[in-house]
């Protein structure tokens, strides 16, 4: 049995707009909660490292290869050349300098965008690679010859830094 209504202006609940406006916000909040979940289950927290307490651990080590750069007085002059894709580096040592350095760019981030690089010797103190094209970033770099005895870490803004000089001491 079906009520009928006399009252010419009567609407149904369905035909008006504040039962819909209730019904969506708990909606909406039940498919950002699947979307949050989905994100959180599907992608990798790169941030976070397997093995943290042995990298807590290496970090003496780290600081001992840092203070031996500083004892050396390592002056590092670092620019990249869109253009040619070139990364060249100008390194000052009151040592020898190493025939091969390792420079490592790692995004702040994302580890699937961290990128390593072999510098070649090329003369007096100059180095040289082919650069892959790095992202807009605040980007944490580390470089160390290729017995890895010293390091320097800073941080770069690119690109509205195309050039950085980086002194150990002041570091």
């Amino acid at each position: 049995m079906t009520i009928q209504h006399t009252d010419p202006n009567f609407i149904p609940w369905y035909k008006q707009g504040w039962p819909w406006a209730l019904i969506t916000i708990p909606l909406l909040t039940i498919i950002a909660c699947g979307v949050t979940i989905y994100i959180a289950f599907n992608t990798d927290d790169s941030l976070v490292k397997d093995h943290y307490y042995k990298e807590g651990l290496a970090i003496n080590q780290s600081i001992e290869r840092i203070e031996l750069a500083q004892a050396i007085s390592l002056i590092a002059k670092i620019e990249i050349d869109k253009q040619s894709k070139l990364i060249h580096l100008n390194l000052h040592s009151s040592q020898t300098l190493p025939n091969r350095l390792l420079l490592k760019f790692s995004h702040p981030t994302l580890e699937s965008k961290d990128q390593s690089f072999e510098l070649e010797s090329l003369s007096g103190g100059d180095y040289a690679a082919e650069l892959n094209i790095l992202e807009d970033a605040y980007w944490h770099v580390s470089l160390e010859d290729e017995s890895k005895t010293w390091l320097i870490k800073f941080r770069w803004l690119y690109p509205n830094q195309s050039k950085i000089s980086i002194d150990a001491n002041a570091i």
